[in-house]
């Protein structure tokens, strides 16, 4: 991609002489290659995140050029990006694999968003978003079990931010004799979260399949004492 953009750099300096120098002819000539290299240029930048150069004048022309500029079909030039490195069968076959959470009483919107992106993500093959998406989903059920069951105060989880109630203290005071390997698996997945490794010992499939067994047992081993705090929802 560098070389493409030095290109492009090159061309539009042949191309600003030409019109100096008064010659429409190969302006015209040049303008047709620089529109081409440039298309081309934009191909490519939408298909990456991250360019290694420390050109200037590569630096300076990728972060000046509009992505959406004579992009004729949006529709079309979406569809072929999308289906670059996912297809239908794929995402259909893939959010098959993903466990659904099964409890016994209603759970938080906001627990039921996370688990669904984190369905969906595995579905289009988004698998460090999968693992960390898995972490959050269980930290927001460990929260919520415990303030329902009264075994962790509300504040703990809307003001304290981790101080006094550390994800250990918060795991094992709902974890019961899952505790220890509900904490190996959030720590596991802390790994990808603070940017350690792309992948947590089970895989993306394998860690959000753990996270909502985990999830399902803890609802399913504190309902009774949930329904009798009256805090089923």
């Amino acid at each position: 991609m560098e070389a493409l953009a030095r290109e492009v750099t090159d061309l539009q300096q042949r191309f600003n002489c030409l019109l100096e120098e008064g010659d429409p002819e190969q302006s015209l000539e040049m303008l047709v290659q620089l529109t081409r290299a440039v298309k081309k240029l934009r191909s490519y930048v939408l298909d990456s995140s991250i360019v290694v150069s420390d050109d200037p004048a590569v630096k300076k022309l990728l972060s000046s050029i509009d992505l959406g500029e004579d992009v004729d079909d949006p529709a079309r030039l979406g569809q072929e990006l999308l289906y670059s490195w996912f297809n239908p069968a794929e995402y259909a076959a893939s959010l098959i694999e993903a466990k659904v959470l099964i409890t016994p009483f209603h759970v938080p919107a906001e627990l039921r968003e996370f688990i669904e992106e984190a369905r969906q993500c595995y579905a289009l093959g988004q698998h460090a978003a999968v693992q960390s998406l898995s972490r959050t989903v269980l930290e927001a059920a460990v929260n919520d079990v415990g303030v329902r069951t009264g075994k962790l105060p509300r504040e703990a989880v809307e003001r304290d931010m981790f101080r006094e109630y550390p994800p250990k203290k918060r795991i094992f005071s709902v974890g019961g004799d899952l505790a220890g390997q509900i904490y190996d698996h959030y720590t596991n997945l802390c790994r990808v979260v603070h940017g350690l490794s792309t992948s947590a010992k089970d895989g993306s499939l394998g860690s959000l399949t753990k996270t909502i067994s985990f999830v399902q047992l803890l609802y399913e081993r504190n309902k009774e004492e949930i329904r009798k705090r009256g805090t089923s929802g």
